[in-house]
């Protein structure tokens, strides 16, 4: 890294007051740290990333779109810290690896910490250790995900594919899961049903929604700048939010 100038850094964190926590932490105890993006989703943060070309990532390990592993394998950054509640695997591992991390809640002392330890890399132009094996192994030993869901309709329990789920959609207490010709009602919330789903088929687009990826036939961008999807099948479009707009840029 270029000591000349400030040191960068980028913080992704789906948790937005922990986020907001760590930056005014991380610039009191690092004043001239110049902090270019807080971001809330791993697409979020691989696109900010290959933009801004940070120094320093603090990355969650597990978020929407992409865990923290993800982005980590998707693009590079000089010095990467990984933020975490509970892989303690991932933590052992990446100690071992001398990258970085910091486990949530994250004290004054630990950070303190990691923050020395970034200065005199950044003050040597140290270069990070090659984490590529790692990331193999630990999104290898990942668990498998959701394949089956328990879903009602009126008093009868079915057992849905999740191969054949077009969206789900938050609806007040509930989700609705639905598939082509069917909806069905779970009680399981978006966040909590998000983390299981396979990140290559299912997108989040929106606070109250989540789309199977292989279903969206087009993506129409308005002058205003919202963004509504076409699917395959299906009469309804759905509005994609401005947080995940950046999801079709290329469509």
């Amino acid at each position: 890294m270029d000591t000349a100038r400030r040191p960068r850094a980028l913080i992704a964190d789906d948790e937005p007051l922990l986020a907001a926590d760590l930056a005014t932490r991380l610039q009191a105890a690092w004043p001239e740290l110049d902090l270019v993006a807080v971001v809330h989703h791993g697409p979020a943060a691989v696109e900010a990333i290959s933009r801004l070309a940070p120094d320093i990532a603090f990355l969650d390990i597990r978020m929407p779109g992409l865990s923290g592993l993800e982005v980590a394998q998707a693009v590079k950054v000089p010095q990467m810290v990984f933020v975490t509640a509970y892989d303690q695997y991932a933590v052992s591992a990446f100690d071992m690896a001398a990258a970085d991390y910091l486990l949530k809640p994250v004290s004054d002392a630990r950070l303190a910490e990691t923050v020395q330890r970034l200065k005199t890399r950044f003050a040597q132009a140290s270069p990070a250790p090659d984490l590529s094996a790692l990331l193999h192994e630990l999104l290898g030993t990942r668990k498998e995900y959701l394949k089956w869901i328990r879903a009602s309709v009126g008093p009868d329990t079915h057992l849905v594919d999740v191969a054949e789920v077009l969206y789900f959609r938050a609806d007040d207490k509930y989700t609705v899961v639905q598939t082509l010709d069917r909806e069905y009602l779970i009680r399981m919330p978006l966040k909590e049903l998000l983390p299981q789903l396979d990140p290559s088929a299912f997108w989040q687009i929106h606070r109250n929604t989540i789309v199977a990826t292989g279903v969206i036939a087009s993506a129409r961008r308005e002058l205003t700048g919202r963004v509504t999807l076409s699917l395959r099948g299906r009469p309804e479009t759905l509005t994609v939010s401005r947080a995940f707009a950046h999801l079709f840029k290329q469509m």
